[in-house]
């Protein structure tokens, strides 16, 4: 089977934990025997190779590259958020690489920089369609449904401006099957009147999975106590809550890993403002931290559909201290592989923490139950259940003859 994987980035072109899920997939559908070709975004078009699946790089067709937002202003942003409601330079190129591919499935992800392109291509082809939600992009132009601090509840007037003619998309046919990689985000646009009628299933991220010995291995914990972030430091991910929390705690440390976003969280690091046990580490790899660490903190205040690093430090038998946001309750057992607190309540964080440093033997006994919990997200499941679905979508699309393709 030939699966055409569409999804804004693609590597080398890494910002968040979407694009390593996708990769991890179309990487692990090739081992299952399958055949996935990537199409995403780039800043000129060209074709690669990246581990020996092809993948197409397509010219943004838009005032800029959605990936290189920085110097942006707002007159600048709304016209690029103007053209990407419809981009009809982005649907014939897209027209173009599917009729010389011919997938059996298209499988889109985050579609921001395409358009509903792919949608509206695959329907004129006739290719069935199966979408993944990895954010809440078709709802909201800033994919998160977050603003001034706070969760959106509905969408608002702006935001319909943007995205009504995705829910009208949505629930006429041009998706076959829609995936949540947690039941939140599912739940969240079904009740936003999207995906009405239309079959969905969660389906997990998926994670490389370390024997129980290799965890054991791997903990390179040494020192006092140590509690990690890792991702964008900016306020939706929760850092200012967190700063503010283990400014308390000096007898542990805090390590933040990841690029800043929050210009007065810069500033304070330019001028060395925070105290001795708050680290920055800038950009590292999960495997060259993780293991180093005690806890791994997810204090999101916007609902994160599923944050990417409890999978990582389930790999390594990290327990997860995760706000109850969005999928983290799905992915968190409280009591179990971590904690769940409220970031409304400031003190609901403090006290978990500090039980955890009062009781750090609390942290080893989670081990068993998250090696379990750890094979939910087995990247081997998380392809084959994407696989059984490209399977369920093909008998709609049977009765299509190969004419649309020429």
């Amino acid at each position: 089977m030939k699966i055409m994987i569409i999804n804004t980035l693609y590597h080398p072109n890494l910002v968040g934990g979407a694009e390593k899920s996708v990769q991890m997939l179309a990487e692990e559908i090739v081992k299952e025997g399958h055949a996935p070709v990537i199409v995403s975004t780039a800043d000129s078009d060209h074709t690669d190779f990246v581990n020996g699946i092809k993948v197409y790089y397509l010219s943004h067709r838009n005032v800029y590259w959605g990936a290189v937002t920085t110097g942006k202003n707002a007159l600048v942003r709304s016209a690029w958020h103007v053209v990407d409601m419809y981009n009809p330079i982005m649907l014939k190129k897209l027209t173009e690489v599917i009729r010389d591919e011919a997938p059996d499935v298209i499988h889109t992800n985050n579609i921001t920089g395409f358009s509903v392109a792919p949608w509206v291509a695959a329907k004129k082809l006739n290719v069935p369609v199966v979408h993944t939600l990895r954010d809440y992009s078709l709802l909201c132009p800033r994919a998160s449904m977050f603003r001034e601090g706070r969760n959106c509840e509905t969408r608002c007037g702006g935001c319909k401006v943007f995205t009504n003619h995705k829910q009208k998309l949505s629930n006429e046919g041009y998706v076959d099957y829609v995936v949540g990689n947690s039941q939140f985000i599912i739940d969240r646009h079904k009740k936003q009147g999207f995906f009405s009628a239309t079959p969905s299933q969660r389906v997990y991220n998926g994670a490389e999975i370390l024997s129980a010995n290799s965890h054991e291995e791997a903990d390179k914990r040494t020192g006092r106590m140590k509690f990690l972030f890792m991702g964008r430091i900016e306020e939706t991910k929760g850092v200012k809550y967190l700063l503010d929390a283990f400014n308390e705690f000096p007898q542990v440390e805090l390590w933040l890993a990841g690029k800043v976003y929050d210009a007065s969280i810069q500033a304070n690091v330019d001028q060395n403002n925070y105290k001795e046990h708050i680290k920055f580490l800038g950009y590292v790899k999960p495997a060259e931290v993780i293991p180093q660490v005690d806890a791994v903190l997810v204090p999101s205040l916007w609902h994160e559909p599923l944050a990417r690093v409890v999978l990582e430090a389930y790999t390594y038998g990290k327990p997860v201290v995760g706000s109850n946001r969005g999928g983290n309750p799905e992915s968190i057992i409280h009591e179990g592989t971590g904690y769940i607190f409220d970031p409304d309540d400031k003190d609901s964080l403090r006290s978990i923490i500090s039980k955890i440093i009062d009781n750090p033997q609390l942290l080893l006994a989670m081990r068993e139950k998250i090696a379990v919990t750890i094979q939910d997200f087995d990247i081997h499941l998380t392809a084959k259940n994407y696989l059984s679905i490209y399977e369920e979508v093909l008998p709609k699309t049977s009765a299509r003859n190969a004419v649309s393709m020429k």
